[in-house]
């Protein structure tokens, strides 16, 4: 079991940077040995990051099947509950409850990200959105990104304003778009193809070496990608 863990954590390090960035930050602020609920989270990703057993629960995959706005879980099920990019594509008018759930469910923290909503952040998306469709790429996420609206931090504060939270912005949108770009592009000579798939590798294993230690701050930029809300409930 711990070889097969070990293996799963080398091959996060290579993972795409906005993926690595998100889950290893979540990861890091929860304990071992605690329980975990990941709310519209993938099977197989907070998990390559932490050895506690993460349930996971969505709509279309996963251990438990269900509308996150209407979790069949019991209050305090879980000491810590995860939602990792989730919110962005859950429709405005049903945001507050579908934090109360996540709150009603966790019993020692809640820990929220998702691509904070600022008007730069929101013409980059449709830049990108717009990049992609003329080649062709459907982009499911980037058209409710632009559709629902992306969370402004106003907005999520007014969700949880009993509680105390700690707040930190990461990462930078210009990079993530560059590297959307990067991933979209491909070459009709298969050599040239592959080396650029290794090169792509190559820049995601550095950037989570060497750039997501640096790239989180107290306070907001212009350039901001992403939010995260560590609250406690005790």
């Amino acid at each position: 079991m711990g070889d097969a863990k070990q293996k799963r954590s080398m091959k996060a390090i290579f993972l795409p940077f906005d993926v690595f960035e998100r889950h290893k930050t979540v990861a890091r602020a929860i304990r071992p040995g605690e329980t975990v609920l990941d709310v519209g989270g993938g099977v197989d990703a907070l998990n390559k990051f932490i050895r506690n057993k993460v349930i996971v629960t969505n709509l279309k995959s996963g251990d438990i099947l269900a509308d996150a706005r209407a979790l069949p879980m019991k209050d305090n099920s879980f000491k810590v509950v995860t939602s990792i990019d989730v919110i962005e594509h859950v429709p405005k008018q049903d945001r507050k409850k579908f934090i109360e759930e996540l709150l009603r469910v966790g019993k020692k923290s809640v820990i929220v990200s998702a691509p904070l909503g600022t008007k730069q952040h929101l013409e980059a998306e449709k830049k990108i959105l717009t990049f992609l469709e003329k080649k062709g790429i459907n982009s499911e996420y980037l058209q409710e990104h632009v559709e629902e609206d992306l969370p402004s931090e106003k907005e999520l504060k007014k969700y949880i304003d009993k509680y105390s939270v700690k707040i930190i912005y990461a990462g930078d949108f210009r990079l993530n778009n560059f590297l959307t770009k990067m991933d979209a592009t491909s070459f009709k000579n298969p050599y040239f193809d592959k080396f650029f798939y290794f090169l792509k590798r190559l820049i995601n294993l550095f950037l989570n070496l060497f750039y997501f230690p640096f790239c989180q701050s107290k306070e907001p930029k212009f350039f901001t990608n992403r939010i995260y809300l560590f609250i406690e409930k005790k």
